[in-house]
């Protein structure tokens, strides 16, 4: 069982056994209404939960954000009688108030009516406060889950641009080093070839996933180095250092590639000294990533802001008081240092 659905099950447990762990009022077993009590409020609880239920999965989209405010408000109500009533029917001490059978005796029909009134209200008014915190419970959380969903719908958006931007350039320029290389019958040909293939697969399948194994992510960066100095050749001296172990263990798809990306945009200069170093290291489950590049001219190059910027949402996004940034530039270098706890 996901973390998740055992909370899920663990509220659910502990909001039916309120009546026993929180009683809205004393009760002693021993006297001879209590269990009839005990079971009217846990039916109670019950039928909260399933109009929780029917009310975030049918209610609030369909018709609260549909504005069909008069529908709404009639099945909310229709809810809550069924609540108050149901238990009391079943288990109450007392039935419903019957005005129709009332006694009609001078003097004592508004009084036995009154107090009808209030012995059944004094019985459910905790049913009636559990009931509508429910409704604004549900409500707060649909639409909390609906800015969330919009708000990954929207990351998403950006990871496809980010997939995007990678393939005009680099990849015809790797196309074109292929080429090169075919040409010369260079006896890189071939591995080049296999590098760039397993590059596109992980580019096109695996990083559509929430999470990726993070030997994948780390084999993507490699393969991605790798294509950059088949393509440079002696432009640019790169560092890649990795150490620790990566098996079983997960991260988000392309959340490091953005900084090594733009090491290699902003790093790399054939006529200024260009150097290029990258570590990766795990101890556990924390995961230390630096990337360090010497800043050099370059001419025709988008600013690289809105690629850090969304890689700093996504972070926030998935790995929220998981993860440390620091970013330090200055005239002369770029450096990146990232911490990630991955449980």
């Amino acid at each position: 069982m996901s973390k998740r659905k055992l909370l899920i099950f663990t509220g659910v447990v502990l909001f039916l056994l309120q009546p026993v762990l929180l009683p809205a009022f004393p009760m002693d077993s021993s006297e001879p209404h209590y269990f009839k009590d005990l079971s009217e409020n846990i039916l109670g609880n019950l039928l909260i939960l399933i109009f929780f239920y029917i009310n975030y999965t049918y209610l609030i989209p369909g018709l609260l954000f549909q504005k069909k405010y008069l529908q709404y408000g009639f099945l909310v109500f229709l809810g809550l009688m069924v609540v108050l009533l149901l238990p009391w029917a079943l288990f109450g001490s007392h039935a419903p108030p019957d005005f129709a059978q009332l006694p009609f005796h001078p003097g004592t029909h508004e009084k036995t009516m009154f107090h009808r009134i209030q012995l059944f209200f004094s019985e459910v008014d905790h049913l009636v406060f559990l009931f509508v915190g429910t409704i604004f419970f549900s409500t707060f959380w649909f639409e909390r889950m609906q800015n969330q969903k919009i708000k990954n719908e929207k990351l998403q958006a950006e990871l496809s641009h980010l997939k995007l931007q990678i393939h005009p350039h680099f990849l015809f320029n790797t196309l074109n080093s292929i080429y090169a290389f075919a040409i010369k019958k260079d006896d890189k040909t071939a591995d080049t070839v296999l590098v760039f293939s397993d590059f596109m697969r992980y580019l096109l399948q695996d990083s559509y996933q929430n999470e990726v194994l993070l030997e994948k992510e780390v084999q993507y960066i490699s393969n991605y180095i790798e294509l950059q100095k088949s393509r440079l050749r002696n432009s640019v001296a790169v560092e890649f250092e990795k150490t620790g172990d990566f098996d079983n263990k997960k991260i988000a798809p392309l959340i490091l590639f953005t900084f090594v990306e733009n090491a290699f945009k902003y790093g790399v200069n054939p006529d200024e000294n260009s150097e290029i170093k990258i570590e990766i290291s795990i101890q556990e489950n924390e995961l230390n990533f630096m990337v360090f590049n010497r800043i050099v001219s370059a001419k025709n190059i988008e600013s690289s802001n809105i690629g850090i910027k969304n890689t700093k949402e996504r972070l926030m996004l998935y790995y929220p008081q998981k993860h440390t940034l620091e970013i330090k530039e200055d005239q002369k270098a770029f450096i990146v240092n990232l911490k990630i706890n991955l449980l």
